[in-house]
């Protein structure tokens, strides 16, 4: 059996911002497709090229395009990078790109 595999990975992220003249929040999606990832590496190495580019792409859409470092790692502790790698991450379903994000270094650590 010849299986396609997807090497494309889709990052999505809710954006919260508060509506201007009232006080509810409205909410707003914006996604970002990586084309030619590696989703199912076959080394540590790999997996974390693939986890570098998925960072890239969570920081775009969080806002950080273009920030200094220090903005970068306050991005990748916010509840937008961790869910926008995350997701992509499992979307993959594979064990060495999950371990590549459990390992990534955010700014808590």
């Amino acid at each position: 059996m010849n299986r396609k595999i997807d090497r494309n990975i889709v990052l999505v992220a809710l954006l919260l911002g508060a509506a201007s003249s009232t006080n509810a929040a409205r909410t707003e999606t914006a996604s970002v497709t990586l084309h030619h990832i590696d989703l199912h590496p076959a080394t540590a190495a790999a997996a974390r090229r693939s986890m570098r580019r998925i960072d890239e792409a969570a920081l775009n859409v969080c806002g950080a395009s273009g920030a200094l470092a220090e903005a970068k790692r306050g991005i990748r502790a916010s509840s937008c990078w961790q869910e926008a790698a995350g997701n992509a991450a499992r979307q993959s379903e594979d064990p060495l790109l999950a371990q590549a994000f459990a390992r990534f270094p955010l700014a808590s650590r």
